[in-house]
């Protein structure tokens, strides 16, 4: 019986040391990207940057935070810089974002720099939300990661916000 009761003390006390976020890379668009959950994916063909495009998705929910990860491949280095611009405005609209902090830019390897957003806002149901969106130029790619939560903490977003890894 005693040994029973360690072993079920013990199951418990492994299950209570397991990460909230368990990160994993996940291709998506010819690139690995960072998230911490097994994501749903989706690929649909959105208007952006005056053309359609195919916008591919990646996301899930874990630690009470939604994680997402997008990408589209433009028609050249302008189309690209045109839908980074359009995206940034999108989203911080759809979060109906009433403050949006620039953070420093993000520089990968041999990549254009990215933009960096600390976003407050609303859900559609009105209730408060905190962001951490970017955006990553990849040759004529855009990846946008984004973390939507009531209250961020850094392990939540750093990883997510890394540059995507050529596959």
């Amino acid at each position: 019986m005693l040994r029973h009761g360690l072993v079920v003390a013990a199951s418990a006390l492994l299950l209570a040391c397991s990460p909230a976020l368990n990160w994993r890379e996940v291709p998506l668009g010819g690139a690995a990207v960072m998230l911490p959950c097994k994501p749903d994916q989706a690929q649909r063909t959105v208007a952006m940057g005056g053309r359609d495009v195919v916008l591919s998705m990646a996301g899930c929910e874990a630690a009470g935070a939604l994680f997402a990860v997008s990408h589209v491949q433009a028609a050249n280095a302008a189309h690209a810089a045109t839908l980074l611009t359009e995206w940034r405005a999108a989203s911080l609209q759809a979060m109906r974002s009433s403050t949006a902090t620039e953070l420093p830019a993000l520089v990968g390897a041999g990549r254009a720099p990215a933009l960096s957003l600390a976003a407050q806002g609303q859900r559609p149901d009105g209730t408060a939300v905190q962001a951490r969106l970017a955006w990553w130029l990849v040759g004529d790619a855009v990846f946008h990661m984004a973390v939507y939560a009531d209250r961020l903490t850094p392990d939540m977003s750093e990883t997510l916000v890394s540059e995507p890894r050529r596959l």
